[in-house]
């Protein structure tokens, strides 16, 4: 997305009177190689799903087995499916970056996004909380700026952060929130 159409989206999603001090975009070959390792889970789930398939349909074949046994290879189908998927994984990093948007005002700070509607998440001063900086040597990176906290299945509490990933610029956006949505102590 060119930074002009990155402006014009984040424009669109301000309140009246809001000044928007700052919008980007993630970088989608970034946010690609980000996901590259869950494509190592998905190569042996799919190889697997497949060694399945052919094994039951070569099983089937030489016993000449007929009627509903004959579904049976069809069972890895969901199983190879789900490999694909999961091997798809920069891919779908990539397209979602290349639809994301992030904005700075000095009332919040916006992460817009989605493919075929639009999913604007908004940060007020309340929410803002420790601010921290991961920067690149070329001075791109994420700023952390806020968190949720969910449970696992398995009744784990864990702690998401939540910010602008692989943006430009990582230390002029950083600064932004702190002097414009960072709450100050008393």
């Amino acid at each position: 997305m060119d930074p002009v159409q990155v402006e014009q989206i984040a424009l669109g999603q301000i309140d009246p009177g809001e000044r928007l001090l700052w919008s980007g975009a993630p970088a989608a070959g970034s946010a690609a190689v980000g996901a590259l390792p869950g494509t190592l889970i998905g190569i042996p789930f799919f190889g697997f799903a497949c060694f399945w398939i052919w094994s039951a349909y070569d099983a089937m074949a030489s016993t000449s087995r007929s009627g509903p046994w004959a579904f049976f290879p069809l069972f890895g189908v969901p199983f190879a499916l789900v490999g694909l998927g999961v091997m798809a994984a920069p891919l779908w990093a990539f397209l979602a970056a290349r639809h994301t948007v992030y904005a700075v005002t000095e009332r919040r700070a916006l992460i817009i996004g989605g493919l075929f509607s639009r999913n604007v998440q908004s940060f007020t001063r309340a929410e803002i909380g420790n601010v921290t900086r991961i920067e690149r040597p070329d001075g791109s990176g994420t700023v952390h700026f806020a968190s949720r906290t969910y449970t696992t299945s398995k009744g784990f509490t864990r702690v998401r952060p939540i910010g602008f990933v692989g943006i430009p610029e990582v230390r002029r956006v950083e600064q932004l929130i702190r002097d414009h949505l960072q709450e100050r102590a008393a």
